[in-house]
């Protein structure tokens, strides 16, 4: 947690009760208090309230775009700090247990250390030259799914996650997307 806090951006939300450099500067005294939060939510399986709550404001996606079409904008979320670092200890436990499965198609960059799209490119490149020099024909088909991640049915992930990940949900009440508190 020590490493997740001190390398975090030093980014400041006006829901943080203090400052996000003065918690860093602090991070070893409050450590124990961190980590009493992180693991009663952990232990719960509950995101605590008060955590869920965002600064939403919208952003131009392109400076050329039309100011007054409100689809020229995206909402931007801007969380607490202690927030960010909970959703990001989850984040590398969830990693750790992955990799140490072997739980990802190896072939798959997303997501993953020591991946990245020069790793999925070169793999491309190697089964097309490959096929090509085989004599076969090959044909690409590339998909823009940067969007997916807005329309996740929970429900679904969910089921995804118990049955091929081994994630449980221990009967603990999972809070929807709709139930969530913004504040602009």
């Amino acid at each position: 947690m020590l490493k997740i806090v001190t390398k975090a951006p030093t980014k400041h939300c006006y829901l943080d009760p203090a400052p996000t450099s003065l918690v860093k500067r602090l991070v070893l005294l409050l450590a124990e208090i961190l980590a009493k939060i992180r693991n009663a939510s952990f232990h719960e399986v509950i995101f605590p309230a008060n955590l869920k709550e965002a600064d939403v404001r919208p952003r131009l996606k392109k400076p050329t775009l039309d100011l007054d079409d409100v689809n020229s904008f995206r909402l931007i979320s801007n969380l607490s700090f202690l927030s960010k670092v909970i959703e990001r200890i989850a984040a590398a436990r969830l990693s750790v247990h992955i990799e140490s499965q072997q739980l990802l198609p190896s072939r798959q960059s997303a997501y993953r250390a020591h991946h990245s799209t020069e790793t999925a490119i070169i793999s491309v490149h190697d089964k097309t030259v490959r096929t090509i020099d085989a004599g076969d024909m090959c044909a690409v088909v590339l998909l823009d799914l940067s969007a997916a991640f807005d329309t996740v049915d929970h429900s679904t992930l969910l089921s995804v996650l118990s049955r091929r990940f081994g994630v449980a949900n221990t009967g603990a009440r999972h809070t929807s997307a709709n139930e969530c508190r913004h504040t602009t």
